[in-house]
């Protein structure tokens, strides 16, 4: 018991603090508060314009909150007008909708750059288990640009996977790919989130939620609306808007991925 005590004092590795992001006259995001225990899979979920994109990179530090503060890992890392801690010290890794491959690396030399502390071989030895864990093999000297789009998905998650940051951040990281390849990328997502110190990812789609088994956070109109299980909000447990806008965005029944979850 003194264990799960200790657990329980941890802070949260994402702590979002009444983040607040104008821009001109128009807010973007409107004073959002949550927290992310370690080990937790969210989504982000809401209609185009609600300021999913605009939270996931204050998070990622890519922007300045105009009011608020976040925390990661029980750091302060951005306050009210100031980035205090730069993307690239923030250890996270980030995978976008758009691949965003480096053009004059092939596709093992892409995700190889993502990995330290290592000899040339062993980079390229574990590159090449990265890929292969995402469905990519043969990808030694593969031109990025001959790369067909879910190809070059599976690059970038494996880049972003190999990694080892302490929280991943995935901007609609299926938006650009078709159904079954969109299938495929989550199941073999899945397993390696499992063992992920957390994982944070934008989605329109609920059933990647469900399938991810991810705690759901609901925006519009760049305000926090609802927060919960997605099974739990399609039910109605946040009311009938997110309980519609689930139930409309997602082309499966929802329903939580397994009954351990």
């Amino acid at each position: 018991m003194a264990d799960a005590a200790a657990c329980d004092r941890r802070p949260p590795i994402v702590s979002v603090r009444s983040v607040t992001r104008v821009v001109g006259a128009r807010t973007i995001v409107d004073a959002v508060s949550f927290d992310i225990a370690a080990g937790e899979v969210v989504a982000i979920l809401g209609p185009s314009g609600s300021g999913k994109t605009s939270l996931l990179r204050m998070i990622a530090g890519f922007d300045a909150p105009s009011a608020g503060s976040i925390s990661l890992f029980g750091s302060e890392v951005s306050t009210a007008g100031r980035v205090r801690v730069a993307p690239e010290h923030r250890t996270l890794a980030i995978a976008f909708q758009d691949a965003t491959l480096y053009p004059h690396l092939d596709a093992v030399g892409n995700v190889a750059f993502a990995i330290r502390h290592a000899s040339p071989a062993e980079r390229k030895r574990k590159a090449r288990d990265e890929l292969a864990s995402m469905g990519v093999v043969d990808s030694d000297g593969r031109d990025v640009a001959t790369l067909s789009g879910g190809e070059a998905q599976r690059v970038s998650l494996a880049r972003a996977l190999a990694a080892r940051a302490r929280l991943l951040l995935l901007d609609e990281p299926f938006g650009n790919v078709d159904r079954l390849t969109r299938k495929d990328l989550i199941a073999r997502l899945k397993t390696r989130l499992s063992t992920a110190a957390g994982a944070i990812f934008i989605t329109h789609d609920a059933a990647d939620a469900v399938e991810l088994g991810a705690r759901v956070l609901l925006m519009r109109g760049g305000r926090l609306v609802a927060d919960g299980r997605p099974a739990d909000l399609a039910a109605g447990a946040a009311g009938d808007w997110a309980r519609d806008y689930l139930r409309a965005e997602s082309p499966v029944e929802l329903r939580p991925a397994s009954a351990d979850r």
